[in-house]
């Protein structure tokens, strides 16, 4: 690497790369700065690629407490520019939150799916998903092996994230055994 060089990704998990790379990239004179823009699809490669892709969404920067403060700033000058608006975390906090707002629901939408359009059911069950199964399902059609990895690389936080999002869906399951109009009432207003 050159000298004074800075290294960012792009990718979801922030952590465990962090963890990999950044005392290498530092002892070689360089700094790393994790980005995480928060824009995409359910599609992958070239053939998704938008040149709005990045305009308004947020990007999340991750540096650390070492990061030089020029090199962050060329940085964010560097995702402005592409139209995208930048926030600065810490790669933990990014984890946490990116797990609850991105990942959660990529796991919930594919276990939506796999229920409902389990083989197991009649046929005509597919013929009853229409456009609200449609759009809350949309993103478990994204890569497979995307999301295994980004599952595998935040399992610390996604095992406690789904756990208190069981214990909410359980919790709506108990009204509805009790006939608790008022917290399935209070569920849907929240």
């Amino acid at each position: 690497l050159k000298t004074g060089a800075i290294v960012t990704d792009v990718g979801s998990v922030k952590g465990v790369v962090a963890a990999e790379l950044t005392e290498t990239i530092r002892a070689a004179g360089a700094s790393y700065i994790g980005s995480h823009p928060m824009a995409g699809s359910e599609q992958t490669g070239p053939k998704a690629a938008r040149e709005d892709l990045f305009e308004n969404a947020v990007c999340v920067l991750t540096p650390d407490r070492q990061t030089p403060s020029a090199e962050l700033a060329k940085l964010d000058e560097l995702w402005r520019s592409v139209g995208a608006r930048t926030m600065s975390i810490t790669a933990d906090l990014h984890d946490n939150l990116a797990g609850r707002c991105s990942h959660l629901p990529h796991i919930v939408a594919a276990g939506l799916a796999n229920y409902v359009l389990s083989p197991a059911h009649p046929p005509e069950q597919q013929e009853l998903c229409a456009t609200g199964f449609r759009d809350t399902t949309r993103v478990a059609s994204g890569s497979p092996e995307m999301w295994r990895d980004i599952s595998m690389a935040n399992r610390r936080h996604l095992q406690r994230v789904l756990g208190v999002f069981i214990e909410d869906l359980q919790e709506f399951q108990f009204a509805l055994e009790r006939g608790d109009e008022a917290t399935i009432m209070d569920f849907f207003e929240t």
